[in-house]
């Protein structure tokens, strides 16, 4: 069957999803540009969405704003905060791409009678037993798999990513020389996109979170200190602990029940084993019980080789065959083979 050319393109203002406005209209799709307010006031919105809005006059495409703080509120909110009452280190960006932003935008290409689904995510599309899947960008500096691994199928089928095989840099460069100067002179936006000035601890703060101070132990039971609270630490976290010894300590563990953060030397970090909970996989041939992938359970970090055991619907067991350190319950992992994008869950424990 014949699709068509139609697009709905999430534009956020910034450089990479108004690119992607350019490449797909100079490449003869029919562009509709989308805009999310998932928070701050409607003067911030306007302010905010003012270069895309622009930018959509510029190329004569329509540009829609659909105002999503209500549900925002109630789903991403509500779960970054529950994460940091459990003592677990929330990823708001895997929590938020399939059950809000990306459930938006496929009902809004529906809506708007668009086949493709589109963003300025720095992500390739591409075909593996006759089904799509998500791969590794290009440039591995900007490769942003590592936030998409909760889409469903129905989705991912959908996706076009026109920047999959771009370098950033390039990017920035095609701007300049398309007359987009103050775009190509832009900054990246950084950190979490509800949270003013990156602050977490403020965040918390002013939705009336706040935690008892406890105990610093040592891993062997020794007490070190008093920490202010365990929403103010995260696993691997060595500044801010406040503390003077004669050496660098790192936050192992955080235990809720007893309210005591245990401290260790890095050496200590590494574990070689990883539980999940609440896991996805695009598909079922990936998960037989000692398939060998590779893992990442940071962004920045380098893919690990491991074998998965499932153990039932919810959790799965992941046995790293090189050890990693710094593994923070709350956090994802994120399963590959090779450059192609197979799954996720998020981290309930390691040892």
């Amino acid at each position: 069957m014949e699709v068509n050319k139609r697009v709905l393109l999430g534009m956020s203002g910034g450089i990479d999803s108004s690119m992607a406005a350019v490449i797909l209209k100079e490449n003869g799709y029919k562009v509709t540009g989308i805009s999310f307010q998932f928070s701050g006031s409607d003067e911030e919105c306007e302010r905010n969405f003012s270069d895309a809005k622009e930018l959509a006059r510029k190329l004569d495409i329509p540009h829609i704003i659909v105002d999503l703080r209500e549900e925002f509120k109630s789903t991403i909110t509500h779960y970054f905060i529950n994460e940091y009452l459990q003592g677990r280190t929330p990823f708001p960006c895997a929590y938020c791409n399939p059950k809000l932003k990306f459930h938006y935008l496929e009902k809004y290409a529906n809506d708007n009678n668009c086949y493709y689904i589109s963003t300025g995510h720095y992500v390739k599309t591409g075909f593996y037993n006759n089904k799509k899947f998500l791969f590794e960008g290009d440039d591995p500096d900007k490769d942003q798999t590592f936030f998409l691994w909760g889409l469903k199928r129905e989705i991912v089928d959908r996706l076009f990513f026109p920047l999959g095989e771009c370098q950033k840099s390039k990017v920035r460069k095609q701007a300049f020389e398309k007359g987009f100067v103050r775009l190509s002179e832009k900054k990246d936006s950084l950190g979490i996109c509800f949270i003013e000035g990156n602050n977490y601890r403020k965040f918390l703060e002013k939705n009336g979170i706040q935690s008892c101070p406890g105990n610093f132990i040592y891993h062997n039971g020794d007490i070190l200190g008093q920490h202010q609270g365990i929403t103010n630490y995260t696993i691997g976290q060595r500044r801010g602990l406040g503390l003077n010894l004669n050496f660098p300590l790192f936050v192992s563990e955080i235990r809720l029940d007893s309210n005591e953060i245990v401290l260790a030397k890095y050496e200590d970090l590494y574990r070689n084993k990883i539980y999940l909970r609440d896991y996805y996989f695009i598909d079922n041939e990936v998960v037989i019980d000692g398939v060998e992938l590779t893992v990442k359970v940071r962004y920045r970090l380098q893919e690990t080789p491991c074998r998965l055991r499932i153990l039932d619907e919810a959790r799965v067991e992941v046995e790293l065959l090189k050890p990693e350190a710094m593994i923070s319950p709350g956090q994802t992992a994120v399963f590959y083979d090779g450059d192609r994008l197979v799954g996720g869950g998020f981290i309930e424990s390691s040892e």
